[in-house]
């Protein structure tokens, strides 16, 4: 596992963290720079115990909501590779939200609360799939459709649809699937960690750097202002 400096809640962190450096170290702008970018490379790139109870990789959420909703972790992925790029962020003209895309009314449908957080966003899309894979007997196609462009359509047609869109996404979501997704080690921090776990999760990560020149500096910032 490691924690990401993408976090709403590590950005706060983070920025806490640099404040302390520039209130209580002697170190100048352009070493603070480097201290900085060591800082979240540290935070992105670091891989800490698995005893770290605040974030975990969207890959492992991916395989948590394959299992707990019977879709493959394949599928999964690829839609969310087609749908925005593993963004959570992502909002589309039509309105689609998150890592999975889902209209407003379809989160209500889910009851998915929160749905620019990347756990929700993925259990609530592994959850819609599922139920238009029931619906559609199984048929990976016909479920990738119904979840583009609406179940009705695809009963209309008895299949993917003649619209542009919906047959380019399909068509993508199985070339994906067939050479595997790129999933992101961007890493997921609970929204409901407290700042202690953060803060206990950050250090536990920074004590464990490796002794490289990459980290010299910061290493010995975090000594100097007492951080450790």
């Amino acid at each position: 596992m490691k924690i990401s400096v993408m976090s709403s809640g590590a950005e706060i962190v983070y920025e806490e963290f640099m404040q302390a450096i520039k209130q209580n170290s002697s170190t100048d702008n352009a070493s603070a720079s480097n201290i900085s970018k060591a800082f979240a490379n540290a935070l992105n790139t670091v891989t800490v115990a698995d005893s770290i109870s605040s974030a975990t990789s969207y890959k492992d959420i991916f395989i948590e909501a394959s299992r707990k909703y019977g879709v493959s972790y394949d599928l999964l992925t690829a839609m969310a590779q087609q749908e925005s790029g593993f963004d959570a962020d992502a909002v589309s003209r039509s309105g689609a939200m998150g890592i999975m895309q889902i209209m407003p009314e379809t989160a209500k449908e889910l009851g998915l609360a929160h749905p620019f957080d990347a756990y929700e966003n993925i259990m609530a899309g592994a959850k819609y799939i599922a139920q238009k894979l029931q619906e559609f007997g199984g048929s990976v196609e016909k479920a990738l459709a119904a979840y583009n462009a609406g179940s009705s359509v695809v009963k209309q047609y008895g299949g993917v649809p003649p619209y542009g869109e919906t047959q380019s996404y399909v068509r993508n979501i199985k070339a994906i699937m067939k050479r595997g997704a790129d999933v992101p080690y961007t890493n997921y921090i609970s929204r409901t960690a407290s700042r202690n776990q953060l803060e206990n999760d950050l250090k536990k990560l920074l004590r464990e750097l490796p002794d490289t020149e990459e980290y010299a500096v910061l290493k010995h910032t975090l000594a100097e202002i007492n951080y450790l």
